[in-house]
């Protein structure tokens, strides 16, 4: 009797540790926002503070969980626009910018990554297209999308004759850890 118990306990953390997602760590990330002040230049705010709580069950498609950075972590090479940029995405209310990984489709190229991205208290759908790649454990994530500001409810900032274009361009490249 003794020995049925035994074997029914391994063979059940067995079947448990098959069904374990295993998780993901971020062990290096960037992401860049680019947009520009019509009349004048660029501006190019960037984090490398990159942090995620994901899984992945078996194959690539399989990841969920979020992506999130610390919206005081981008900066931007010209510190006066920095604190004007705070100022527009409500830092003291609204702390980090998140992307909540709902699925992720293969397609003929590479994948498209459907989740909601929270900017500014505002939660959206979005698709992204992105390069997956794992190699040794490492799976990298490399892609862009664009957004408006005004679909999150933000006003492009104007100064004096100049307006911030409302488009966003982002670009990142996450590299993950099982």
């Amino acid at each position: 009797m003794f020995k049925k118990i035994v074997f029914l306990i391994i063979l059940s953390l067995g079947l448990c540790a098959d069904n374990y997602a295993n998780n993901l760590s971020v062990t290096s990330g960037e992401i860049k926002a680019h947009t520009e002040v019509f009349g004048d230049s660029e501006i190019n705010p960037t984090t490398k503070d990159v942090k995620a709580n994901l899984t992945i069950e078996n194959g690539l498609d399989s990841i969920k969980g979020q992506i999130f950075f610390e919206t005081i972590t981008l900066i931007s090479d010209k510190k006066d626009r920095d604190e004007n940029m705070y100022e527009l995405l409500n830092i003291q209310k609204y702390k980090t910018i998140s992307f909540d990984i709902k699925n992720i489709v293969k397609n003929e190229t590479n994948y498209d990554i459907n989740g909601v991205l929270s900017l500014n208290g505002v939660t959206k759908n979005i698709t992204l297209k992105s390069n997956i790649n794992e190699q040794n454990n490492q799976i990298l994530f490399d892609g862009g999308f664009l957004f408006n500001l005004t679909d999150f409810n933000l006003e492009p900032p104007t100064l004096l004759f100049l307006t911030v274009r409302n488009q966003i361009d982002i670009s990142y490249k996450i590299e993950f850890k099982r």
